[in-house]
């Protein structure tokens, strides 16, 4: 898991969050300065102790051990409450607390969910890079097998997948409503298939599928993606060369069946009484969170999983999920609209905008989108290149986190400084709580986020800005 995402969780959710520090310090964010009176933590252990009120002995000190040691523990000291222990570093940990003592049972069942889904969606991001990694290497190394129209096509997807993930996250601690839609679960199980055939060719693993035309479900394309997903790659790592993983789906009454089965290893009784469990997990490189995020996603769309096993005999894994109405694909996604065609000719020609990101590969897809809109940029990596440009400019777009100023900051200064006016912050955490009042952008543009969205942005900004002009010389 992620600690980057952990210390934006335990910020956005208002959770308490400790960690050691490489000078041996401990580190307390805002949350827990306050559960311990303001005064600094001596020690992990400690600190800890205090926040959960009374000496938990042993059972805490081997959750931290563990963590240090490179695994995260999951501690439950008292009914309601939950302590997440996680690696920080070389023989460093950090501590979560998923509730206090005061907090009430609905405020805990909330931040507990969010907690796991924050690992689902590290687990989950995870798997997505592996598959664009593995396309893109296949890609290069092996055109003849893998030609770069449908390498990209299935790059997209899986960014796609990464993408929902985040902003699954990004719902649940706004505390929105998760919309449904109908996906044809066929089609999410051809894109698994297709994502997968390289590592499982790489292992001499047969990948087989029995798939109707069309099986709909009400739910997302990207949960249906993580169940199938899941289930099957975890399949292909269990086999040995030569084994078997085959996936079935077909309609069932008011159901839709879904199955995943292998001819691996199977598992022991002991086993499978714990294989949804999260963190567990029999594999020296595995997460122990794929099982725990299918059930979790299955349970949440009202179906049912069952698990069948036994050692040497393989798994079984059977899924039953309610049939959606049938409806056309493309009823149901909505056409995007070209990047290129979002602003009209005349105003793309006239504007130009600062971009102000350090990242090279978001840099680039930046100055790429613009180029393709007609729009000039310029295009730097530091808030000092930033100040060293020559201006004034239409917009800005600036990340948040840079290497050498918070953009914020940065956007204050160029204000004063006459290079900017108006200007969107790029970020995927919240807006700092003490954000410079000189530095408010007129848009927060979340990431992850599409070439269309980023232009939407810009146009926004242009026009508002063109709309102010006017004024001022009318």
């Amino acid at each position: 898991m992620s600690l980057e995402l952990i210390r934006w969780v335990a910020h956005e959710l208002r959770l308490a969050f400790l960690e050691e520090e490489e000078s041996g310090t401990v580190a307390a964010n805002v949350h827990a300065l306050e559960a311990l009176g303001g005064e600094a933590p001596a020690s992990l252990l400690a600190a800890a102790e205090r926040l959960l009120g009374e000496t938990q002995g042993a059972p805490l000190e081997e959750a931290l051990d563990r963590a240090r040691a490179g695994e995260p523990a999951s501690f439950n000291p008292q009914p309601g409450v939950q302590l997440m222990a996680v690696p920080a570093g070389a023989n460093r940990a950090a501590v979560l607390m998923t509730s206090q003592q005061s907090a009430v049972a609905e405020s805990v069942q909330v931040k507990a969910a969010a907690a796991d889904l924050a690992a689902g969606v590290s687990h989950e991001v995870a798997n997505a890079l592996s598959a664009i990694i593995g396309w893109a290497q296949v890609s290069r190394e092996r055109p003849d097998k893998a030609p770069p129209e449908e390498a990209l096509a299935l790059i997209e997807k899986s960014a796609q997948v990464a993408r929902d993930a985040t902003q699954d996250l990004l719902r649940m601690v706004r505390s929105a409503n998760h919309e449904r839609s109908r996906t044809d679960l066929s089609s999410v199980i051809r894109d698994a298939i297709r994502l997968l055939r390289p590592e499982a060719q790489r292992k001499r693993v047969r990948l087989r599928a029995e798939v109707e035309d069309s099986c709909w479900v009400e739910a997302k394309r990207s949960q249906l993606f993580s169940i199938v997903w899941n289930l099957a790659h975890n399949a292909v790592q269990m086999v040995s060369a030569g084994g078997t993983v085959s996936i079935h789906v077909r309609p069932h009454g008011t159901l839709v069946e879904l199955e995943v089965r292998d001819d691996g290893p199977g598992m022991s009784k002991a086993q499978k009484a714990r294989a949804f469990e999260p963190y567990y997990t029999t594999r020296a490189e595995g997460t122990g969170l794929g099982l725990a995020i299918v059930r979790g996603t299955v349970e949440s769309l009202g179906g049912r999983i069952r698990l069948d096993t036994s050692p040497g005999k393989g798994a079984r894994f059977r899924i039953q999920l309610p049939e959606a109405g049938t409806t056309r694909e493309s009823e149901l996604v909505p056409k995007k609209t070209r990047i290129s065609h979002v602003m009209k000719p005349d105003q793309a020609e006239q504007a130009h905008v600062l971009v102000v990101e350090d990242d090279e590969g978001v840099r680039g897809l930046i100055e790429t989108t613009l180029a393709l809109s007609g729009v000039a940029s310029t295009c730097v990596a530091s808030a000092e290149e930033a100040r060293r440009s020559e201006g004034p400019f239409s917009a800005a777009l600036i990340d948040l986190t840079l290497p050498d100023e918070r953009g914020d900051i940065l956007l204050g200064q160029l204000r004063a400084r006459g290079l900017v006016t108006r200007a969107a912050i790029m970020s995927g955490a919240p807006p700092p709580a003490d954000a410079d009042p000189h530095g408010q952008p007129q848009r927060w543009l979340r990431k992850p986020f599409d070439p269309s969205d980023l232009m939407v942005t810009i146009r926004e900004l242009v026009e508002s800005s063109e709309t102010t002009r006017n004024a001022a010389s009318s």
